[in-house]
């Protein structure tokens, strides 16, 4: 009479079970991680196809304004003879106009929109750039980009938000600081800029840190969505924070190094 080992229990079947058994968790496993990889590797594309479309709807609005300016001040300017609408046309010419970043400190340009902001709206903008901040790691094509979001801040305050006063703040982010240099690591730096006011606030989708208002525009306009394209393209991340009673703050962060060509 045959004695069963106990070490083998259920015997042979139950051993080609447990085989089959992990073939299938394996193959699943393999299954999954192709997943992944896929999945993974069509959101890298569509985020490439995203930022160069943005490249390209930033070039063409940017090519669109010099077209613009180049005809108000050559066609329209000579045949104004009223001296408060020549002037007004060509302030909108230069505002058109990119600076020339190869030639012009991005902070000149910067203290220079805060002062034509609060000359032409009437409203207080306190300006703070930090002596240290060097913008020498964006190239004209970025710094462009970053002035234009600015521009874009002061302009969306001047058309919607009712204040009376606001702020530029321009500074150095370092995220670890001592920390990372003890860890033997590099600190991350990075430039924080922020354009605030006092005013009514705004909601809408596409936002972050944002409280709804009652009666404010819901829907992001072409101002908005213009500066996240320029974000993308810049790399940066763009935060709109509204809370009730304290206005409007559009916070950018910038990575100093690494930023998307």
């Amino acid at each position: 009479m045959p004695i069963e080992d106990a070490s083998l229990p259920g015997g042979f079947e139950y051993y080609v079970t447990l085989v089959w058994l992990f073939v299938f968790i394996i193959a699943f496993l393999i299954f999954l991680l192709f997943y992944l990889f896929l999945a993974k590797r069509r959101a890298e594309e569509r985020e490439s196809a995203n930022l160069a479309f943005s490249h390209l709807a930033i070039e063409g609005m940017e090519t669109e304004r010099q077209r613009i300016s180049r005809e108000l001040h050559d066609t329209v300017l000579p045949l104004v003879r009223d001296a408060t609408v020549s002037d007004l046309i060509r302030s909108i010419c230069t505002e058109l106009m990119p600076p020339d970043f190869t030639r012009l400190p991005l902070k000149e340009a910067l203290a220079d929109l805060c002062g034509k902001f609060t000359k032409r709206s009437g409203i207080e903008c306190a300006c703070s750039i930090d002596e240290e901040l060097d913008f020498a790691a964006l190239n004209a094509v970025k710094k462009l980009h970053l002035y234009r979001m600015v521009q874009e801040a002061f302009t969306n305050m001047e058309k919607h938000s009712k204040a009376a006063r606001s702020s530029f703040v321009a500074r150095r982010l370092v995220h670890g600081g001592e920390q990372a240099s003890q860890a033997g690591h590099e600190a991350a730096e990075k430039i924080l800029i922020c354009v605030s006011d006092d005013g009514v606030g705004i909601q809408g989708p596409g936002t972050q840190g944002l409280h709804s208002k009652p009666g404010l525009r819901s829907t992001p306009g072409l101002g908005m969505m213009s500066m996240h394209r320029r974000a993308a393209a810049l790399g940066a991340r763009l935060d709109f924070i509204s809370e009730s009673g304290n206005g409007l703050m559009v916070r950018i962060e910038i990575p100093v190094g690494g930023v998307p060509e």
